[in-house]
């Protein structure tokens, strides 16, 4: 496994165990829902602006230093969470995390590029298995200054790893603070995969409440992540080798299909093989996306942070669509308005493609 999959192994790992705890530990603080949203909110609103700056530094001034801060700065603040003792100061760290991790993503799926002579799919396969062993280690460890200490041990380990790395890319150096450029020669990756992301934020939101109204248990709510995230591991390692433009199509329609069946079988057993149609379908979308933006552009740092900003936007809108829905039409209708939602993904990829 080459260095840069190592550190995107360790970052996502590190990332999925602090996130799964600080809802718990906000609630510990006495938040209500409002407070969950706004910590969760601020989180994601912080990583929008720092993935997209931060992005632009790189293909400006070289990924190089821009990854080495991002995962030194990581290890500071993640450690920092352990003394996180009320609601506001909980507010505050979880916002200068999101700041922190925003830094070093765009340069380093940049070096991973250039490390893995063009194919991605190890790469984005080496993050799907940090969020599985991030996600077990958070249920194994009990104690919340634990998950941020080894989250921080993790980052720093991932600093060191940077370290290492001599190899760089050469970084256009013309950036515009407003890439429009970018944005409208890569529309037709942009749109369906912001419709797509929308969708699938959406379900998200509820999706742990969906599964236990499913007859799911704790274990099995557990179950149904695990099963996704470990199995997008192996699938991306496969499809890296397909067509990039095949791969987001198929990665849109499975997406549909899979959101469709979550609707008409509310079933834990069923849900959890629709599991790996869902893992195929974000694997085919990820490994195909990210390979065509980095493989079409120059200033590929800037490509692949308007990417993650697009997820980071969807992170927001989503789930204030499924509240809405939920109350409406209930859980089966937030499937449904991700299916449809997808579908407009779809309909806009392939008029593309025409």
């Amino acid at each position: 496994m080459g260095g840069a999959n190592v550190i995107q192994l360790l970052s996502y790992a590190a990332i999925m165990a602090s996130s799964i705890i600080v809802p718990l530990m906000a609630q510990s603080f006495g938040a209500s829902a409002g407070w969950v949203g706004l910590i969760v909110g601020a989180y994601n609103a912080f990583y929008f602006l720092s993935t997209y700056l931060f992005g632009l530094l790189a293909d400006k001034y070289g990924g190089k230093q821009v990854l080495r801060l991002g995962l030194f700065v990581s290890a500071l603040c993640f450690a920092l969470q352990i003394f996180a003792h009320d609601l506001f100061s909980l507010l505050l760290v979880r916002s200068l995390t999101g700041a922190a991790v925003g830094i070093f993503p765009a340069a380093l799926a940049v070096y991973a590029y250039s490390e893995q002579g063009g194919k991605m799919g190890k790469f984005t396969g080496a993050g799907s298995l940090g969020w599985a062993v991030g996600g077990v280690l958070a249920g194994l460890i009990a104690s919340n200054q634990a998950i941020f200490a080894m989250s921080s041990i993790f980052f720093g380990s991932a600093f060191c790893l940077a370290l290492q790395m001599r190899s760089g890319f050469q970084p256009p150096g013309k950036v515009r603070l407003l890439p429009l450029g970018t944005l409208r020669r890569n529309a037709r990756i942009y749109v369906p995969y912001f419709f797509r992301a929308l969708g699938a934020q959406a379900i998200w939101s509820i999706f742990p409440l969906y599964l236990v109204l499913a007859g799911a248990d704790m274990r099995l709510v557990g179950a149904a992540y695990f099963v996704n995230a470990f199995s997008q591991f192996f699938i991306m390692r496969y499809v890296e080798r397909f067509k990039n433009l095949y791969l987001v199509n198929i990665g849109l329609l499975c997406s549909i299909l899979t959101f469709i069946g979550y609707a008409l079988f509310p079933q834990i057993w069923v849900i959890l093989g629709l599991q790996l149609l869902l893992a195929y379908s974000f694997s085919t979308l990820q490994v195909g996306t990210q390979q065509e933006l980095l493989s079409k552009n120059m200033e590929r740092a800037t490509a692949i942070s308007l990417l993650n900003a697009i997820t980071n936007i969807t992170a927001v809108i989503g789930p204030f669509l499924a509240g809405g829905v939920a109350e409406l039409w209930g859980y089966a209708g937030v499937m449904w308005l991700g299916a449809a939602i997808t579908f407009i993904g779809l309909i806009s990829f392939t008029t593309v493609l025409e």
